[in-house]
């Protein structure tokens, strides 16, 4: 007897950013459609795609949506998995700071990237690409290849455990593995560029 064929994630979350330059939509639409054909056919258990502005806001105080605030949240949680991972989201995730001449205000925002994967196993974040593992950058497509082929993420599982507070979502480097409790309660500071 032959079971029912297990997926290599049950979930791809898939984050498209809008107000792209020409050419870059057909990239988005060609992705979406690869991630439809892996749920098809069983490779993938489920797909969520979520459009992104071209900027999201560095922080979840920052954000004026409950929409904001999870999106935040999550790229908060791909930056903790590239660091237990030894990987950096960096160029892919940018930090800009922004002038806004209407509001006369000066403000620090993420621009993601024009796909952003995120696979899930078991309720765990086992993979985000684009991501850069120190030897070489696996993009979207590169990781799509590897799932077609039925080939599971050999990288360490970030917990369901997602930050509820994130001061932001940017690369700061490594975690200091040394940092005291007052330091884990207390934001980490924006980098500044």
């Amino acid at each position: 007897m032959q079971g029912k064929r297990q997926p290599v994630a049950d979930r791809a979350e898939i984050y498209v950013r809008s107000l792209l330059p020409e050419g870059y939509g057909q990239q988005q639409t060609a992705t979406l459609e690869r991630v439809a054909d892996l749920v098809q056919r069983g490779v993938v258990g489920e797909r969520e795609v979520q459009v992104c502005g071209h900027q999201i806001p560095a922080s979840v105080a920052a954000t004026q949506t409950a929409v904001g605030e999870r999106l935040v949240t999550r790229l908060a949680t791909f930056q903790e998995w590239a660091r237990r991972n030894d990987c950096s989201l960096a160029p892919a995730l940018e930090i800009r700071t922004v002038d806004d001449s209407l509001a006369d205000a000066r403000y620090r925002a993420l621009r993601p990237p024009a796909v952003l994967l995120a696979e899930y196993r078991d309720g765990a974040l086992r993979c985000v690409t684009p991501h850069h593992d120190g030897d070489a950058v696996q993009g979207v497509e590169d990781r799509l290849d590897e799932l077609a082929r039925g080939a599971p993420t050999t990288y360490e599982p970030q917990p369901r455990a997602t930050p509820t507070t994130p001061s932001s979502a940017v690369e700061s480097g490594p975690a200091d593995t040394e940092t005291d409790a007052a330091d884990a309660e207390e934001p980490a500071p924006l980098p500044q560029r």
